[in-house]
């Protein structure tokens, strides 16, 4: 079976057609980072990608179709280590888990997160992406998955709710960080006060 291809209108199946798909998205990707999100057009992405603009509208038919595509698939890898990581931590108590994967997002945008952060400089074009809203559900689920298996040591009264309130406070704590660093709070500090307030708000 062909591995699916993110956003793509149609999959391409031989792997001369996935290299030009995928140079497609790295072309979209370089533009991003050199000039921002108003720069991607369908035709500069053609251009640097070099590819005729008609092979790109038989994958991208759009500017959104593109953001989604290279968004897909850096959100794919990072669901995929998160989920890797949760899974691994059995019944292990909130602050450790905290620990973990906060120290595991931050690390994975310092080194490579470039143009995610990007895009969360624009939240109402990533609000208007589909795969944004797709990637928040599987967060949660990943999140309801490890909880559900300590139910019984948690004080909360709604898990479904409190699940919402912690993912909201964190996402919002961890993207004001990345977006606008305080030069005296370290990734370590940040990281240490979201264990607190994990371990404090669920026990």
């Amino acid at each position: 079976m062909t591995e699916r291809v993110p956003g793509t209108k149609r999959q391409p199946t031989q792997p001369r057609a996935r290299q030009t798909v995928q140079r497609i998205i790295d072309a979209t990707a370089a533009l991003l980072l050199e000039q921002g999100v108003d720069a991607v057009t369908t035709n500069k992405v053609a251009e640097r990608a070099h590819v005729n603009i008609a092979s790109l509208y038989q994958y991208y038919p759009n500017k959104q179709a593109l953001l989604s595509a290279l968004l897909q698939q850096y959100l794919n890898e990072l669901t995929r280590r998160l989920n890797d990581l949760l899974d691994v931590l059995g019944d292990a108590r909130v602050e450790d888990s905290t620990r973990l994967w906060a120290t595991m997002g931050i690390a994975w945008f310092r080194e490579g997160g470039s143009v995610l952060l990007e895009l969360l400089r624009n939240p109402a074009l990533l609000a208007s992406l589909p795969e944004a809203r797709a990637f928040e559900h599987r967060l949660m689920d990943a999140m309801r998955r490890f909880l559900l298996k300590q139910r019984d040591r948690l004080q909360v009264a709604d898990l479904e709710r409190a699940i919402y309130v912690a993912f909201t406070a964190c996402t919002a704590i961890l993207t004001k960080h990345l977006l606008e660093p305080v030069p005296y709070y370290s990734d370590d500090e940040i990281v240490e006060e979201l264990v607190q307030l994990m371990g404090r708000y669920f026990y």
